[in-house]
């Protein structure tokens, strides 16, 4: 349907969809829901509750006949797309203050493991986190077969990620970039493997979208929601890890925490994490035992739609 998506991203790169984001999300999910969610429909339905909107869509319409074409190439390299509402659509995502309305990824939708674990942590870590993450999360992936949820950057992101090849389970590379710009570019040499394995590369961000400063903590928001939980093995203070595991805690999602010595300012961060209330992990066992705590099958209310998310959730 890569009309929808075209004139979804048309539509987000719009400067009223940050202010009518909720509704317009809202009006996707009822059209989901009656089985109507398509590119026409989502025009026919904006006219009347968003004018502007939908003025700006068909006033648009080269652009939207460039974006079909663009996007119809991109498919045909392999290329996938997915929309808000659409079966596909992480639901994990739907608890965040601000979904993503589009996204694309090469390989398969490993997100739909039920069992999914976000790790992040230093991209400068200690040669003990290292052998702390080949040896317990090792096992921890042996055992549980889990899709590892991280962002790619060096450090303890690729260790996550490599670690979760290793063990043959499925890993999803979430990037600060566009598809067509892979960020960091040694990643491409990652990706038919990650493939291979049942695991993705994804972005929310256009194609040739490349990479800057300050999508890194945006892009980080999406790590802590497609996680059951957050595993954190590294951080310093004031670091773009803490700020993953408080967006974690902030739409209810647990944060588990390697500690480290208090006098290590590589760890200084972490320990205030566990001050504030986050669950300290020493091994595999913590972390079998804790991934099991948790209810797989919770409910998800849409942003936008249901209950919103009052207070951060630590353990």
């Amino acid at each position: 349907m890569n009309d929808l998506y075209s004139i979804s991203q048309i539509l987000k790169s719009h400067p009223l969809y940050a202010v009518e984001r909720d509704g317009i999300h809202a009006l996707y999910l009822e059209l989901a829901r009656a089985g109507r969610l398509a590119a026409d429909q989502v025009l026919a339905e904006l006219r009347p509750r968003f004018p502007d909107l939908a003025d700006a869509l068909v006033k648009n319409h080269e652009l939207f006949k460039k974006h079909c074409e663009e996007s119809l190439q991109l498919k045909m390299q392999g290329v996938n797309f997915v929309v808000y509402g659409e079966v596909l659509y992480p639901e994990l995502c739907y608890q965040m203050a601000d979904p993503p309305l589009t996204l694309s990824y090469r390989g398969s939708p490993a997100w739909l493991n039920a069992k999914t674990l976000s790790v992040v942590g230093s991209r400068e870590p200690a040669a003990d986190s290292l052998l702390w993450m080949e040896k317990e999360l090792g096992a921890f992936c042996e055992q549980e077969r889990p899709c590892i949820i991280s962002g790619g950057a060096r450090g303890v992101d690729q260790k996550a990620h490599s670690v979760a090849l290793r063990k043959f389970c499925p890993t999803v590379v979430v990037l600060p970039s566009g598809l067509g710009e892979v960020y960091p570019a040694n990643l491409k040499e990652w990706m038919g493997l990650v493939i291979e394995q049942g695991g993705c590369f994804l972005s929310e961000y256009d194609h040739q979208q490349k990479m800057h400063k300050h999508l890194f903590h945006h892009r980080n928001r999406l790590i802590a929601a497609l996680g059951r939980a957050s595993l954190l093995v590294e951080a310093r203070r004031r670091s773009g890890t803490l700020i993953t595991a408080h967006q974690a805690a902030q739409i209810g999602r647990p944060v588990w925490v390697v500690p480290g010595h208090p006098l290590d300012p590589h760890f200084q961060g972490a320990l205030d994490l566990l001050m504030d209330g986050a669950q300290a992990v020493r091994d595999a066992q913590d972390l079998l035992m804790f991934f099991h705590s948790e209810n797989a099958g919770e409910q998800i209310s849409p942003a936008g739609v249901g209950e919103a998310v009052g207070s951060q959730h630590y353990l």
